[in-house]
């Protein structure tokens, strides 16, 4: 982690500053996607007016610490900006955040049940998926449900879901949350899901939010108080958070297809 001294402070700064700092931080995970031996941990972090957009900023910090240096995913870190992450998504009171921030809680629990027994042993991804898969409890790719194994699988796709839809919502295009969630989900999470599931969250996902309304709920402000420059800075976070997490996915991925762990079934 960088010294507290070299932290930005957003305090004593005016939004313009707040924007520039986070157009670098962006810029450092890009750096970090382009094979630079930054690592996420050494990102500066977001040290922002408490009054603004405190989920949204905690959320980033928490995430921007989970890669190590050596490109690790540690996993007390990653339980905790998920943690997180859920509680962003239940606050925003949207049908489809609120469907995926249940599930999302019942596959932290399952990792956390393991972490709980073997935290040494379960202190990065690749050991916790070596230490299950040495249990014999898995059979090849086909998961125990419940795991730990099986909870990340699905924790991944639901974090690879979010960041698709959230890289389209602030994009040039400004695309509505409904029409972003349904590309997302049709790549990230419908290849994975039965009948059932398939009626379920496209129902959810046509429930909601408007663009506008979704990023006041992710700002914390009211839809009234969203003017285009509280619009560039929430939309600015939501991009550093796709950009943070582009890394971690991909690291993520890869261990569970190195381990002959990437469960394809459907559910």
């Amino acid at each position: 982690m960088i010294a507290e001294s070299l932290l930005p402070s957003f305090a004593s700064t005016s939004s313009n500053n707040n924007s520039q700092q986070l157009v670098q931080l962006e810029a450092n995970v890009a750096a970090w996607e382009l094979g630079n031996k930054l690592a996420v941990a050494d990102l500066p972090l977001l040290c922002l007016d408490q009054c603004a957009n405190k989920k949204l900023d905690d959320t980033i910090r928490a995430f921007s610490l989970v890669l190590t240096k050596d490109g690790e995913i540690d996993i007390c870190k990653l339980l905790e900006a998920c943690r997180l992450l859920m509680d962003m998504m239940r606050s925003s009171g949207g049908a489809t955040l609120c469907l995926a921030a249940k599930d999302l809680e019942s596959n932290l629990q399952k990792v956390q049940g393991l972490y709980n027994k073997s935290p040494l042993a379960c202190q990065y991804l690749s050991s916790l998926l070596e230490l299950e898969r040495a249990s014999g409890i898995h059979n090849g790719s086909v998961l125990l449900d419940p795991s730990a194994a099986i909870g990340l699988l699905w924790i991944r796709r639901s974090l690879a879901h979010q960041s698709h839809m959230y890289g389209l919502v602030v994009s040039c295009q400004k695309l509505h949350p409904r029409e972003a969630g349904y590309e997302a989900y049709n790549k990230h999470l419908a290849p994975y899901h039965g009948m059932w599931l398939q009626s379920v969250f496209p129902t959810a996902i046509s429930q909601s939010w408007n663009r506008e309304e979704l990023l006041a709920k992710f700002g914390e402000i009211e839809l009234e108080a969203l003017d285009d420059q509280q619009e560039a800075i929430i939309a600015h976070k939501l991009r550093t958070l796709v950009a943070t997490w582009k890394p971690l996915l991909r690291v993520w991925k890869e261990a569970f297809e190195r381990l002959g762990m990437e469960d394809t079934r459907r559910v």
